[in-house]
């Protein structure tokens, strides 16, 4: 990737060399949003994090973040971590054991010029749902506690860029769906570039929209953590384009409509506008000739089967054709003959999953 002419939020290209490990890995960051850093264990993910941040002496190149130069080599400029504006969350949470949550808090927040308004600050406290664990110690919370703490912290410093260096695979299963829910909240409200390091792929597709794919340290891959998902498939990614309905507090859902139909979203917050994208994987979509009741899917659509398509490794792919909505089903061609599927046959589609297109907000 070549530096162009317009301005970046980050620009940054960088080399470290240290024993046998090279890395030499660059990244462009054209507007605010959450950018994943993936790649198995020492490929030279957390290394490219630690120089952003300037806590690698020995790395050599160019980082700009929104014009500013943080680094430039060639020109002796090399700013220390302290004047990087930079909010970094590493695996461990790192919280300061003597203070309570709300002393941890306000450590970040005295770290940024002018410090936050008491407003930005119990607005960071809500968003983080940390009300009732402000007189706290670290040593009595959860691992996903800790870290959203520890995130919330990173915040209130008032950063130009956030690093997040593995921030949940400390974290076990349970915990971990218990922070999900408030990274995504943060991700689609914040304004600054955000680079997520994981080694799961399951984390970058549920929380970045751009993935940067290294290996042996370099850049093997970049590009929208969608098409990348599935641009190997012979199968297409669902876009269904819904009509906001109504938002259920109670239950933390969102109705929408799709065509005549209703879907039901995941949402911790009511929706800020009235029509939006979804989308869905075709192996999200499983088929049945009769109606689903009790059952854990929250969406089983009636639907019409348009067509059939067999695919490689025993697939087939499935057209359903709704009220005024269609999905494409990649079943096992099994199943295709035990359920006797044709053209004309009426269906039921049952969504296991629904993801929120948040890039076109």
């Amino acid at each position: 990737m070549a530096e162009a002419s317009s301005p970046a939020s980050l620009f940054a290209r960088l080399r470290l060399h240290r024993g046998g490990f090279a890395m030499e890995m660059e990244m462009r960051l054209e507007q605010p949003l959450v950018a994943a850093l993936y790649g198995p264990s020492g490929c030279g993910k957390s290394s490219f994090l630690r120089a952003l941040a300037g806590l690698e002496p020995a790395a050599e190149g160019v980082v700009r973040v929104n014009g500013r130069s943080w680094q430039e080599s060639a020109r002796g400029i090399m700013l220390p971590p302290h004047r990087r504006e930079v909010g970094l969350v590493f695996q461990e949470s790192r919280l300061f054991p003597h203070l309570d949550v709300e002393g941890n808090l306000a450590f970040g927040a005295r770290q940024r010029k002018n410090g936050p308004s008491p407003e930005r600050f119990r607005e960071t406290v809500a968003l983080f749902g940390l009300d009732k664990l402000l007189r706290r110690r670290p040593d009595t919370l959860s691992g996903g506690e800790k870290q959203r703490v520890a995130i919330a912290r990173a915040l209130l410093s008032g950063p130009r860029l956030l690093l997040l260096d593995e921030p949940l695979s400390a974290v076990d299963a349970a915990h971990k769906a218990e922070i999900f829910p408030y990274l995504e909240r943060l991700f689609h409200r914040i304004r600054i570039p955000v680079i997520l390091v994981s080694h799961d792929w399951r984390e970058v597709l549920r929380l970045s929209r751009e993935v940067y794919i290294m290996e042996q340290g370099r850049l093997r891959r970049h590009g929208d953590t969608l098409e990348l998902q599935y641009e190997r498939n012979d199968y297409r990614l669902n876009a269904l384009e819904a009509r906001v309905h109504r938002w259920c507090e109670a239950e933390r859902l969102m109705e929408l409509h799709i065509g005549g139909d209703l879907i039901r979203v995941p949402s911790q917050e009511p929706p800020r506008t009235e029509s939006m994208r979804l989308l869905v994987s075709p192996l999200e979509v499983a088929v049945s000739r009769e109606p689903v009741t009790r059952s854990s899917i929250l969406n089983v659509l009636r639907c019409r089967l348009g067509s059939v398509r067999l695919l490689d490794e025993g697939r087939a792919a499935l057209d359903l054709e709704g009220d005024g909505w269609r999905l494409q089903a990649v079943i096992t061609q099994a199943s295709t003959r035990r359920l006797e599927l044709k053209p004309g046959v009426e269906l039921y589609a049952l969504i296991k999953s629904v993801l929120v297109d948040h890039s076109r907000f």
